[in-house]
């Protein structure tokens, strides 16, 4: 291992990252502006412009707003997908010019972004050094998850900011912040609510303090749901969801996760013409492999010892794997685990496990569908070779649940504190 203790201190590396860095920054300034109008910017500020007009975003079709406003339609989404508690939040942008909006939410992103490295280095303190940091900053901005998350507006940044703050919250002992973090999140954008019941279970103050966070919790999500509009939310879960969910299903290989795999295998078995009944089944059966992910998560965090940096990082490896809709925006969630993953590797470091986690950042950087005529003519394998990511995520999971049990694993995150009880 002397010969990568060497490599890694060779300055080429930092000349390389910082050339990498400053080019995708220059690309942003150039491919970022003209998207003000496309997805999935038009449908956030769509909706929330009929939100403000009055209009039920999830019950009529935004192309008459679309148009009228200059933004590009799509008609396979002609309604609102995203809760209502998202869009009141774009309803207070809307009444502003749609390019001065976009500009403030491709800011909003890039403090939430900001947020987020900032947060690794504090979590983490003095086993991340400087340059090790400017190292995952530098890996981060030249990712492909980031250029994806920016290019299509998502808000899985916002989301893996509150999360990261959930946890940072978590460990200084301040649980009742840290589910109120991670229930926004959740309410913003429904699959955070995974990562919830870990936040209640974990905290400090045994039976008396998990029945005072959870009554906390519901209190928080009855009252956002009343100020939001129950009939809102009654509308999104009968037509908004169910519109994603056709969109989403099977055929489309930029979805990595276990369900969406399932799901496609069964598609492939129908030959992509499976009736309504067999559509339903082959969803179901993808649900519930995610939903068993879930379950084989929780129990190993249930059953091992403590370790609160490693069970929160498989919960959110395993949620990325159960969770029905994944593409490779969702891998901002990622720099965290990854970067803890490489502070356990560096401390034991073999040369097997320095391309292990090599092997791993490239997969999760292979987000775009494998282009080539031979897997255009061999579907099945065309779904496999496409789903790298998937593979990844696993390995991850893999990683941590080793952690978990029994290894010696490094001291948890304890630069600014935790309360574990």
């Amino acid at each position: 291992m002397n010969w990568w203790r060497r490599l890694a201190t060779y300055r080429i590396l930092d000349v390389g990252a910082v050339a990498l860095t400053v080019s995708v920054l220059v690309w942003w300034s150039v491919v970022l502006p003209p998207r003000w109008n496309d997805y999935d910017f038009n449908h956030y500020y769509v909706s929330g412009r009929m939100l403000l007009n009055g209009q039920n975003p999830y019950t009529t079709s935004l192309e008459a707003v679309s148009h009228a406003l200059g933004f590009h339609f799509a008609a396979d989404l002609p309604i609102a997908t995203y809760p209502p508690l998202f869009l009141w939040m774009f309803a207070a942008l809307a009444a502003l010019p749609p390019k001065v909006t976009f500009a403030a939410w491709v800011a909003l992103e890039i403090i939430c972004l900001v947020i987020i490295l900032w947060l690794i280095r504090r979590v983490l303190g003095e086993r991340l050094p400087t340059r090790g940091w400017l190292f995952v900053v530098a890996l981060t901005i030249i990712s492909r998850p980031l250029s994806y998350n920016l290019y299509y507006s998502q808000p899985q940044l916002l989301l893996a900011a509150l999360v990261l703050g959930g946890y940072a919250a978590h460990l200084t002992g301040r649980h009742g912040w840290a589910c109120v973090a991670v229930s926004v999140a959740g309410m913003l954008k429904l699959y955070p609510f995974i990562l919830l019941p870990w936040f209640i279970w974990s905290g400090s103050g045994g039976v008396r303090g998990r029945c005072r966070r959870l009554v906390g919790v519901l209190g928080l999500i009855v009252a956002v749901v009343a100020a939001t509009g129950p009939g809102l939310w009654r509308d999104f879960f009968q037509y908004g969801m169910p519109a994603i969910t056709v969109w989403e299903q099977a055929g489309r290989t930029f979805h990595f996760s276990l369900p969406a795999l399932v799901t496609d295998l069964g598609y492939i078995h129908d030959n992509f013409n499976p009736s309504a009944v067999a559509r339903q089944c082959w969803w179901l059966a993808g649900t519930l492999t995610g939903f068993g992910v879930f379950v084989a998560a929780y129990r190993m965090c249930a059953t091992s010892r403590p370790d609160p940096e490693a069970q929160f990082c498989l919960l959110c490896t395993a949620m990325l794997i159960g969770t029905v809709t994944v593409q490779g925006h969702y891998f901002v969630f990622l720099a965290f685990p990854l970067t803890v993953a490489a502070l356990r590797i560096a401390a034991r470091p073999t040369g097997g496990q320095v391309i292990y986690l090599i092997l791993l950042l490239l997969a999760f950087n292979c987000v775009d569908p494998p282009n080539s005529p031979f897997f255009e003519r061999h579907v099945l394998l065309y779904l496999l070779a496409g789903n790298v990511p998937l593979y990844g995520l696993f390995a991850l999971a893999i990683f941590f649940w080793l952690e978990l049990r029994g290894h010696q694993a490094a001291t948890p995150s304890s630069a600014i504190g935790c309360n574990q009880r």
